[in-house]
């Protein structure tokens, strides 16, 4: 995922229960897996929403016999999403420093600016390993800012495509990441990537799943295929894909209060 620089720092960022994808991959198919992922499907999924239950499996997914939707334009990421924003009250404190400071076990440490974070203490979910160093941290959108448009929103104005790049309304949207890591990983979906740091794989694809339902966005053929052989390999659990209507509500509901977030960084 590319990391851009803005102001002192840019982006540096049938159900599937009863159904299984064959094991002869068509040339669609075969291209995703070898990196070159152009989105052209026949068919694609959604995360089902059940409205009159209290809680959701995010593995309940509904397949759309209609044609992978593609934008007319390609993707561009600094017209399309922008850049970090500055909305911390200290004024040159951005969405990356925001997140640093989150994530980071410790107090963080600032250049004499008092803008830029130096050192902190941050533990890799990636890699499974500890930073102390900013400039060894990228933050990761956790589905990338490429997927996250092939997949739905390049359907979205500027303002909600925004808001997704500096989005805080949960703990995982954003995250403070090894910087080799998030390089490894780039805007690839599951089916190209996981984190090497195998205690943390269920807890990766929930999360990829929670953001595609927050944000209905839209999942590949291959993509899905690929979740669930990594879950059963993982072991995964039956709850482990559980999340409650309430907190996918809660979501929405901060998706819709900062909806103006963007308002003057457009």
């Amino acid at each position: 995922m590319l990391k851009w620089i803005l102001g002192l720092v840019y982006f540096v960022s049938i159900d599937v229960s009863a159904t299984r994808l064959g094991t002869e991959l068509g040339p669609e198919l075969e291209m995703a897996l070898k990196g070159q992922d152009q989105f052209e499907y026949s068919q694609y999924f959604v995360v089902k929403e059940e409205l009159r239950s209290a809680s959701l499996n995010l593995l309940n997914l509904k397949l759309i016999n209609e044609k992978f939707p593609l934008p007319s334009d390609p993707y561009q990421r600094e017209p399309q999403f922008g850049g970090w924003i500055f909305r911390d009250e200290r004024k040159c404190i951005n969405t990356r420093a925001e997140v640093l400071e989150r994530d980071s076990k410790s107090n963080v440490t600032y250049r004499p600016n008092g803008c830029t974070i130096l050192n902190g203490q941050w533990d890799d979910v990636y890699s499974g390993q500890e930073f102390s160093s900013a400039e060894e941290i990228q933050i990761d959108h956790f589905v990338p800012l490429k997927n996250a448009y092939m997949s739905g929103a390049f359907e979205w104005n500027y303002k909600k495509r925004c808001l997704y790049a500096n989005y805080l309304g949960n703990n995982f949207h954003l995250l403070a990441v090894s910087g080799k890591e998030n390089m490894h990983k780039s805007d690839h979906a599951p089916n190209e990537y996981v984190p090497p740091n195998k205690k943390y794989t269920c807890e990766y694809l929930k999360h990829w799943l929670q953001v595609k339902l927050i944000w209905s966005l839209r999942l590949t053929p291959v993509e899905v295929d690929a979740i669930k052989q990594k879950a059963a390999e993982a072991q995964c659990g039956g709850n482990a894909f559980i999340i409650s209507q309430q907190d996918l509500d809660e979501q929405r509901r901060f998706m819709v209060d900062h909806a103006n977030l963007c308002n003057s960084h457009q």
